[in-house]
């Protein structure tokens, strides 16, 4: 009666008297918690967040992590009213009535750019997560930004995004596409903010748009969590093709797709490590895998599995029959070596106990069939599970539970001391070089302690000179070192490193953390790098010494939606974009290391002066 009564006055606050049903009140969410959630949550394992982090979501964001996101096995067999009773009772906000916002295309009054030029290429385009095929994040031509005039960057305008995560955005000419993890995709105005379209994908993304043009065409492709790719008319956003790469029920897609001369190769991830507490489910079965894809038709022209069939291993403890291997999930873009004809992926831990050599590996493909030509395990047997601690969940791996050290940044192909190598980090906090066309490794630094959230979580730039490693660290039992560490790729030396400062949160949130988790993005003479309490920091990329600084959470944004009073929060996942004189930037990312959890995010446009 008292949860009855709980619900009936936020009920009220809201001024929604008459959608208060006796039949949600009196579901017992406390119960529902107790049996399905307790042992991830309370108290909080590896990267779950604990109860107080859940009061801060949404009620909206919380019912789609358990419709759709990463805790849908968990809420597997729930009907809808006990999710949103569920998701009530952990946030103290009823589902439906968060205030999102206005987002674009769905009111009269939404700002709809005046003018509509048609898409053109420009020589400081930003194209895809890494920028370019090879994921350097390299810009060479940022198009009137300087090293001289990077102190003076301002917010120009900013731009909500529902979902509370991801959104790093491509930049062609004076287009700037997005995708949102509230299933939509945009294309802005680069300079003002304004919208020419919205396209709505049926499905949370997190992949960056990539660019391309087709048939006389420019198209825009990106992948969603129901392992689709679209592919959508640049100019009108009009859907072209949509193509499944996966049927797997937890695969998903992350890693932005690489195109090149015309075949978009998509890399595929899943959310099946989360499935630790489930009894009756069959784990694990999903392996990672790259798909060619042909940028006109949408016709697949090759897959290639990174790890063979899963097959029967053992039972667990309720009677579900085991599978194995599986894992090996890519969660980052895929790099292009035109000359050697290889496309290159770094690979996540394994979800089982059986032997295999893909999972923590980086590995060559084949362009044009998809063959394996080399693959380098750097860390054997991580068998992991998330909640796979001291509480040993019932489908957790047998024997020694790995360090969860992931791949989730994108391998790096250069060419480097006359010698051609790939370089990869890793959430170890160890950089690695090996031979480009062996595999072989050559050196490897470490720059951080690692741990399951830390080390080389998410990218590293590489500017032609030197390698820029950010280094997260959180999470980090001993030692940690976070900050930004700039490698002479020759030879693996440190040439100079920026320690990360003590945390400043200017937002609430119970672990603030000073981790440089998001990736850095590079131009001539500047690495700039974002943190997880809500800083974006320009060092000078030859010293390490620090040009500027701002802090995205330390203020309010009225966005061009009109969304009043729109918060910042963290930077992780997503990168610095530097394109035509701007830098753009997500901040308010609420993922697994603890940041802020607001429904929306905020994509911010800095420009010299503000202007």
């Amino acid at each position: 009666m008292g949860e009855a009564l709980r619900v009936l006055s936020v009920l009220a606050a809201f001024g929604l008297m008459m959608l208060a049903q006796p039949a949600f009140a009196q579901v017992n969410a406390e119960a529902i918690f107790q049996q399905r959630c307790k042992g991830c949550h309370e108290p909080p394992i590896d990267r779950a967040i604990s109860r107080a982090e859940m009061r801060q979501r949404e009620a909206d964001a919380m019912v789609q992590i358990l419709t759709r996101g990463v805790m849908a096995p968990m809420a597997q067999g729930l009907t809808r009213q006990e999710i949103n009773a569920l998701a009530f009772h952990l946030t103290g906000r009823p589902p439906g009535q968060a205030a999102r916002g206005p987002q674009p295309g769905a009111q009269p009054s939404d700002p709809i750019c005046k003018a509509h030029p048609p898409v053109q290429a420009s020589a400081s385009d930003w194209n895809g997560f890494g920028r370019d095929p090879q994921a350097t994040r390299h810009q060479p031509n940022p198009g009137g930004l300087t090293a001289a005039n990077v102190a003076r960057l301002k917010p120009k305008w900013s731009f909500s995004l529902s979902g509370g995560k991801y959104g790093q955005p491509t930049v062609i000419g004076r287009h700037l596409f997005v995708a949102s993890y509230g299933g939509h995709a945009f294309s802005l105005d680069a300079d003002t903010g304004c919208v020419h379209w919205r396209a709505d994908l049926g499905s949370a993304s997190r992949t960056s748009p990539v660019l391309g043009q087709v048939g006389g065409r420019w198209v825009v492709f990106v992948g969603d969590s129901n392992s689709d790719v679209h592919a959508l008319d640049a100019n009108t956003g009009k859907r072209l093709w949509t193509t499944n790469v996966e049927t797997h029920e937890r695969s998903r897609l992350t890693g932005s797709p690489a195109l090149h001369e015309g075949v978009l190769y998509v890399p595929t991830s899943s959310a099946e490590e989360t499935i630790t507490s489930v009894a009756t489910y069959e784990c694990c079965t999903f392996s990672g895998s790259v798909i060619a894809i042909d940028a006109k038709t949408g016709k697949i022209r090759w897959k290639r599995k990174l790890l063979p069939d899963a097959k029967p291993t053992r039972k667990n403890a309720a009677g579900t029959q085991m599978y194995g291997p599986a894992g090996a999930a890519i969660w980052s873009q895929p790099a292009i070596d035109p000359k050697r004809r290889h496309v290159y992926v770094a690979t996540g831990d394994s979800y089982t106990e059986v032997k295999e050599s893909m999972s923590d590996a980086v590995v060559a493909l084949d362009l044009g069939t998809g063959r394996v030509v080399w693959a380098n395990q750097v860390t054997e047997d991580d068998n992991f599970l998330v909640g796979c601690g001291a509480q040993r969940g019932i489908n957790c791996p047998l024997g020694d539970i790995g360090p969860d050290y992931d791949y989730g940044a994108s391998p790096i192909p250069v060419t480097a001391g006359g010698k051609a190598l790939v370089l990869s980090g890793q959430k170890s906090g160890i950089v690695y070089a090996m031979d480009a066309a062996t595999g072989k490794l050559v050196w490897q630094t470490k720059v951080g302690a690692g741990s399951a959230i830390g080390g080389i979580e998410w990218g590293m730039a590489y500017d032609g000179r030197l390698l820029f490693a950010a280094n997260s660290d959180a999470g980090a039992r001993k030692d940690p070192k976070p900050g930004l560490y700039a490698l002479n790729p020759a030879t693996g030396k440190v040439v100079w490193s920026a320690p990360a400062p003590t945390p400043t949160c200017s937002f609430k949130a119970p672990r603030c953390s000073n981790a440089y988790a998001a990736p850095p993005s590079a131009m001539p003479g500047v690495v700039f790098t974002g943190t997880h309490d809500g800083w974006l920091r320009a060092y000078d990329s030859r010293t390490g010494k620090k040009l500027w600084e701002d802090d995205t959470a330390g203020r309010k944004y009225v966005t061009v939606q009109g969304v009043k009073d729109q918060p910042g929060g963290s930077v992780d996942a997503t990168g610095p974009v530097l394109a035509g004189g701007r830098l753009f930037v997500l901040s308010g990312y609420s993922g697994s290391s603890g940041g802020f959890g607001n429904p929306l995010n905020v994509l911010i446009a800095y420009s010299v002066d503000g202007r």
